[in-house]
This record gives C-alpha cells, structure tokens and sequence, in this order.
C-alpha cells in the first residue's frame, strides 16, 4: 500500500493483534482488533464502503 495507489484494503497480523489497513484516496490509516473475526468484518465493511470486491478471510498459520 503506497498514496498514489487505489483503495485497498487488506487484514495483517500485527504481534498479538489484527490489524486492517484501509488505503483511500491515498491516504493509508490502521484499525487494530484483538479478534480476527472483527478485523474480518471491518475489512469487509470497508470494502463495500469503497466498492471493492471482497476477499477471502485471511489465513494465520500461527492461529
């Protein structure tokens, strides 16, 4: 996720935390959730907002 780039939004491990990067006209901000399943859901709901296709629920191999 560079400014400059489309909106994106993408669901990342972070230490003991999820955290959900929303990229929107450039600007990148980060929610944290301590919960995957809520990092999940604000993604998605993230995504329709911006009219993004949706994604498949992240992988963790350490969960």
């Amino acid at each position: 996720m560079v400014a400059g780039e489309p909106n994106d939004v993408r669901v990342e491990r972070a230490n003991r935390q999820w955290a959900v990067l929303v990229a929107e006209d450039g600007k990148v901000t980060q929610h944290l959730f301590d919960k995957k399943a809520a990092a999940e859901t604000f993604a998605d709901d993230q995504r329709t907002r911006l009219g993004l296709p949706g994604k498949p629920p992240v992988d963790d191999p350490r969960a």
